[in-house]
């Protein structure tokens, strides 16, 4: 018989999952692993794609398929289109699977935004 606590990571694991976290995320989730992890100090745009974004989206022939193939992405959409992408995507893009963002801090969002600008 599982106990409330196996239950309750099991829904939160499944839960997390079901939203489209990072394999990271997942991960951490499962295991309790990472809970009270710090952030690193100076965290750059591509490591926040490569943490947050790989599992579905490509870069470079590098990444998940699930979502579309950002190799050129700055060539093709501006600053504010990205970042509004990825804090809300089902406004943008109605019926989208990919989570929201909108919990990732400001400097970590314009990060990711760099970042994605630069793709070419």
């Amino acid at each position: 018989m599982k106990t409330h606590l196996q239950r309750t990571c099991i829904a939160l694991a499944l839960a997390l999952a079901a939203a489209g976290c990072s394999k990271t995320d997942r991960q951490q989730a499962a295991t309790g692993v990472g809970q009270t992890r710090k952030a690193p100090a100076k965290l750059t745009g591509e490591q926040i794609f490569i943490e947050r974004c790989r599992d579905c989206h490509k870069v470079h022939d590098t990444g998940g398929v699930v979502g579309p193939d950002l190799s050129d992405v700055g060539a093709k959409r501006d600053r504010e289109f990205l970042a509004q992408v990825i804090r809300q995507p089902s406004q943008v893009y109605p019926g989208s699977v990919m989570p929201p963002y909108d919990t990732l801090p400001a400097d970590q969002i314009k990060l990711l935004v760099d970042y994605l600008s630069g793709l070419k």
